[in-house]
This record gives structure tokens, C-alpha cells and sequence, in this order.
């Protein structure tokens, strides 16, 4: 069967989702659930989002150069995507679906406390693809919670975070299992 072109991103599914934090240049703090996250280099360590314009987050990206990638676990669900909503600016996002923001360590926006782990970024590049951006970030540091850490790596089994497959369809709890590779 075919299946229609505007609809194949899904069969990469499922995708983390990601809560970017970025700031204006008045350091407002604005908070954007995305899915389309992407590691694209090892050295420097980069990584790529996509977002479609015109938003806050794509400006304040634009404006300061700098964002942050909080990843939740999925008893966060409900708060992550009421960051979707439109809000009028200078609200800050997080402090009305009730999460909470700490300093992050080199960069201006915030790290959302309840995340297990944060990637601080700053931007290298942008291009814009069809009807989305594909902005290029050079991970400029990277945490995880010591809870979130089993034998030095992360044990998601542990944190279960939350995947998005389409529209409002998700997935939790997946089985981790080792499969030898042939590199």
C-alpha cells in the first residue's frame, strides 16, 4: 500500500520529545514541546530541532543564539504539551502548567527541574527546509539526574520518557533490550 507523503514522518516514529527553553532578549522565558530532535554530529557535539514558523521559540532561538533541550519523563505528559498553547508574551510557560525552572550552567535560558536531563545549547546554523527551520546547536554541555544513571549510561526503563508516534498519539514504557552491533 502506499502511503501518503504528508503523513511518512510518522514512520520514524516513535520520537522523543523534547521541551526547548530558550529567552528573549527582555529574558522571557518561553517553553515549546517538539519531536523533531535529532543528534547530527559526535564532534562537536550537535544537535538539531525543527520548528515551524513563526514562533516564539524560533525568534528567541534567532534573538540570543542560545536554547536549552529539557527531557521529561512521562508523568510530565500533560504539562510538556500545555506548552504547545499559545500564550501571550511574557508569560512565562512553565510557571502556568506547573513546572519549575532552575539556572542552567552556560547558557541564559532555564533547565526545567523536572526533567532528567538538559543539553545547553548555541546556535551554529539554521536553514529552512519546506515549511519548517532546521536549527544546528553545538551541545555545549550536557546532565543527568544520578537517579536517571544505571552501570554509566542512562536506564530509560527507569525514566520512561515520553515518545510521540502522531498527532496525539504517544508511547511509555518500552522494553529496553542489548542486540550485539557489526560495526
Amino acid at each position: 500500500m502506499k502511503y501518503p507523503l504528508d503523513k511518512s514522518y510518522s514512520l520514524l516514529s516513535p520520537r522523543l520529545v523534547i521541551l526547548v527553553t530558550t529567552v528573549n532578549s527582555k529574558e522571557g522565558v518561553n517553553a515549546a514541546p517538539i519531536s523533531f530532535c535529532s543528534p547530527v554530529s559526535f564532534s562537536p557535539p550537535t544537535v538539531m530541532i525543527s520548528l515551524t514558523p513563526p514562533t516564539r521559540t524560533h525568534k528567541n532561538i534567532q534573538e540570543t543564539k542560545e536554547f536549552v533541550l529539557n527531557i521529561l519523563p512521562k508523568q510530565y505528559t500533560d504539562q510538556v504539551l500545555r506548552c504547545a498553547a499559545r500564550y501571550p508574551e511574557g508569560i512565562n510557560k512553565l510557571e502556568v502548567v506547573g513546572l519549575k525552572k532552575f539556572s542552567s550552567v552556560l547558557v541564559k535560558p532555564p533547565r526545567v527541574k523536572e526533567a532528567f536531563a538538559w543539553l545547553e545549547c548555541r546556535l551554529i546554523d539554521e536553514k529552512k527546509l519546506g515549511d519548517h527551520f532546521a536549527i544546528f546547536g553545538e551541545v555545549l554541555t550536557a546532565e543527568v539526574k544520578d537517579e536517571a544513571i544505571k552501570e554509566g549510561e542512562i536506564d530509560f526503563s527507569k525514566v520512561s520518557p515520553i515518545l510521540h508516534l502522531f498527532k496525539e498519539n504517544f508511547a511509555f514504557d518500552f522494553k529496553v533490550v542489548k542486540q550485539k552491533r557489526y560495526d
